[in-house]
């Protein structure tokens, strides 16, 4: 039996840019997991573990120093060392690279706003001791920096490759050459349709017994379902909430439980959403256990909170904004007494990650709470992505799913009115306030100053939560080696993955 992975990449047209420094979505980052491998990575649990290299904290925290395997190499063998990590992260901190979340994933390293700000090239909080020594000294000590550190981010790129195709170009250009340090190497790549990937020669771990892995792009779930029951996958995930009814008698049917949270935004800077009582209006109206129950037939849970079960941080008894459709009435009136004073509004979703369905259930919601007719306006999640990022969107949703396990990454990164992920442009004085002294602050004291910027966050409607997400898949007995996590699809280092003969 050929060992081939056929891999439906369920929830996408087609994979974004290669590069990591562009903050790739869920779907991107499963090609970049095979292509690209760095310092550290997590494993099934969650926990930080050793890739590349092992490290030692100072006893103040403020000093990393990683030593490096020897025999680390890019697929094309060219060696990795210490140099290779500078060159990439100085890089990504460059302004000419426009990286999205490079200036928050570094914001800890000594001298990156000075490199983001484009007085310096040189990143002064990193140093290569020796070719296989690095070492990172940061602002103050950093809880989450080791977990950050698995972030695709982070991972070193080939200079060699990419100076020799060009900053615009080498993401398309650099198939089958040693762009990154993974498993795999990208050997072809027919955009829209699929992804061929064969493995890395050069790479230094454990190596997959996989010859090859075929990456189909399906953007609608239900399509990939029925093409899964057809044989032509070796197994399926995100798999959808009616499709379920189906799947949980299939075997190799799983679900997990996500750190992930569905969530609506608003444009801020724009009537009608810039002002908090409209914003409040619409959270109000929403009623998440119907929606939940009768459209996501059970397979999330209503989410009062932004940040999900399992994180640390999570308030499980915080109740949130409830379903309440006369405060949400009352509240719209106190701005807009005549209703049909209220500008046009559209409800913009990435099509595969929201149904029609749900979003006709949240369209008659309002309607019915409210007295507005919504606009719904259904986007490919990379367009959509795309507009997010340029802050095109009035009324939006997004899916967030843990970078790494701590508060840091759910509301410094997206609601601080600074941060570049906050798409809405929300800005809150007291929240900005209470999520930087929390940066200050150690063990309790730091969570109980994230619970109380969690509340402003939601009272004031940052982010609007709709439910915790989980995720469903097949995984049939002739597959080892692939499982779910709270992070989603889980292949180790790959060397465990192969197809069972039947």
């Amino acid at each position: 039996m050929a060992q081939v992975l056929k891999f439906p990449n369920v929830g996408t047209e087609d994979a974004a840019s290669l590069d990591p420094a562009q903050g790739p979505d869920e779907n991107t980052g499963q090609v970049i997991s095979m292509i690209f491998s760095g310092l550290v990575a997590l494993d099934a649990n969650l926990n930080v573990v050793p890739d590349q290299a092992t490290w030692q904290a100072s006893d103040d925290g403020k000093t990393y120093t990683f030593k490096i395997h020897d025999g680390i190499r890019f697929s094309d063998g060219t060696p990795v060392t210490a140099q290779s990590y500078i060159y990439t992260w100085t890089r990504a901190l460059l302004p000419e690279i426009a990286s999205p979340i490079a200036s928050t994933f570094e914001d800890q390293i000594i001298g990156s706003d000075e490199v983001a700000s484009g007085k310096t090239k040189t990143l002064s909080g990193l140093k290569a001791l020796d070719d296989h020594t690095l070492q990172v000294s940061l602002k103050t000590a950093s809880p989450y920096f080791l977990s950050a550190l698995t972030n695709s981010l982070f991972a070193p790129l080939n200079q060699k490759v990419i100076e020799k195709y060009g900053e615009k170009s080498w993401p398309q250009k650099a198939l089958g050459e040693g762009i990154g340090a993974g498993p795999f190497i990208a050997q072809s790549w027919d955009h829209n349709v699929k992804m061929v990937f064969v493995p890395n020669k050069y790479y230094y771990g454990k190596k997959t017994r996989l010859q090859q892995v075929e990456m189909y792009f399906v953007n609608d779930a239900s399509t990939a379902f029925k093409a899964y029951r057809a044989g032509q996958y070796s197994f399926i995930w995100k798999v959808s909430p009616q499709d379920q009814i189906t799947a949980r008698g299939i075997s190799g049917f799983r679900s997990q439980s996500r750190l992930q949270t569905d969530l609506l935004f608003f444009d801020n800077t724009k009537p009608p959403f810039d002002r908090p009582e409209v914003r409040q209006a619409f959270a109000y109206a929403i009623d998440k256990t119907k929606l939940v129950n009768n459209v996501l037939k059970n397979a999330a849970l209503a989410a009062p909170t932004i940040i999900p079960p399992g994180m640390p941080s999570y308030q499980p008894d915080y109740a949130g904004i409830p379903f309440d459709p006369n405060k949400a009435k009352s509240l719209i009136q106190s701005v807009y007494p005549d209703i049909t004073k209220v500008p046009t509004i559209t409800f913009s979703y990435p099509n595969s990650q929201v149904s029609s369905a749900e979003a006709a259930a949240l369209q008659n919601m309002w309607q019915s709470a409210l007295g507005i007719q919504v606009k719904l306006r259904s986007v490919e999640v990379t367009a959509y992505n795309d507009e997010t990022a340029k802050k095109q969107i009035q009324f939006g949703f997004t899916q967030w799913g843990a970078d790494f396990p701590d508060p840091y990454d759910w509301l410094y990164l997206n609601l601080l009115s600074s941060a570049a992920n906050n798409n809405g442009q929300w800005k809150n004085t007291e929240f900005d306030a209470t999520v930087q002294t929390a940066e200050t602050k150690t063990g309790d004291e730091r969570i109980s100053l994230y619970n109380k910027a969690e509340q402003i966050a939601i009272t004031d409607v940052g982010w609007l939560p709709l439910d915790h997400a989980s995720l469903a898949a097949i995984i049939p007995p002739t597959l080892h080696g692939v499982t779910l996590n709270a992070n989603g699809l889980y292949f180790g280092n790959w060397s465990n993955v192969y197809l069972i003969q039947k």
